[in-house]
């Protein structure tokens, strides 16, 4: 899946929700998985917010390997083995 910049004023973490969720053809409220069993979502978007362009934030959500970059940048992709 392409990276996703679009709404920075919005808060990263609410991206993430929206990219996996779009990545299953399903709502955000539709994911059995939430985002805090994963990763905490103000402390995500803290990181990001006062990170540098160097900074990278990835972790594991939803059975997709989820890539955070310190410019907002939001990658999702198909974990591998799950």
């Amino acid at each position: 899946m392409a990276p996703s910049r679009t709404d920075t004023g919005r808060p990263v973490s609410e991206r993430v929700v929206e990219r996996v969720a779009a990545a299953e053809d399903r709502a955000p409220d539709e994911l059995v998985a939430r985002l805090h069993d994963a990763v905490d979502p103000d402390a995500l978007d803290r990181i990001v917010a006062g990170g540098t362009a160097d900074t990278t934030v990835e972790f594991r959500f939803h059975g997709y390997a989820v890539t955070v970059a310190g410019d907002r940048t939001v990658e999702v992709a198909a974990a591998d083995g799950e």
